[in-house]
């Protein structure tokens, strides 16, 4: 016995329900990985992100459309890295950001202030799409007090701690990753 043209509407409805009852939400890894320790620091947090939680990550240093030098160079260009990070960017639902280095990476604070200004943006404009930046530091030296202290432009950990969390780690102690993917996974509970 065939379904009523109802009752097949009810069906797919509840089919298409079920798809997306369990939706994907995405992130974005931005650090500065030019370098063997970054780039081994950076894939290190990736793939513990990737085996702890069921977000669908998107790690720059993995696109090799942009990213090797070593092979691409040639057709490699500004607008290409600008245009390929940013429609990443614009999906994420998460910023996961590297805030280690002498300064902050001067494209890791682009990417945590144009996510920033997204979900401002938005808000403002009655978009829901729930965004999260998570900045992390390791550097021992932002523990310190004093002339030991290690400075971090405020602006850009402003943007952090209003959209986000700031994990603060240290040097030769994994933890953090724990609580950053605790972060995450609390995240997507409670925007799926």
């Amino acid at each position: 016995m065939e379904d009523s043209p109802e009752e097949e509407a009810h069906l797919v409805e509840a089919e298409l329900a079920e798809v997306f009852k369990e939706k994907i939400l995405k992130g974005y890894l931005a650090s500065h990985f030019f370098n063997d320790a970054m780039f081994r620091w950076t894939e290190d947090l990736a793939s513990f992100i990737e085996a702890n939680t069921d977000l669908d990550l998107y790690v720059p240093q993995r696109n090799a459309d942009i990213n090797d030098k070593k092979n691409n160079d040639a057709i490699i260009t500004d607008i290409k890295i600008s245009q390929a990070d940013t429609a990443h960017l614009k999906e994420s639902n998460i910023l996961i950001a590297n805030l280690d280095g002498l300064t902050i990476d001067d494209g890791v604070s682009a990417e945590i202030m144009a996510h920033g200004v997204m979900r401002e943006f938005e808000l403002d404009h009655g978009i829901d799409f729930p965004r999260m930046i998570i900045g992390i530091i390791t550097d021992m030296r932002y523990q310190g007090t004093g002339e030991n202290k290690l400075y971090r432009n405020l602006m850009v950990v402003g943007k952090v701690k209003e959209h986000g969390n700031l994990v603060v780690g240290y040097a030769g102690d994994a933890s953090f990753k724990d609580e950053v993917v605790e972060l995450i996974n609390k995240f997507i509970e409670e925007n799926q």
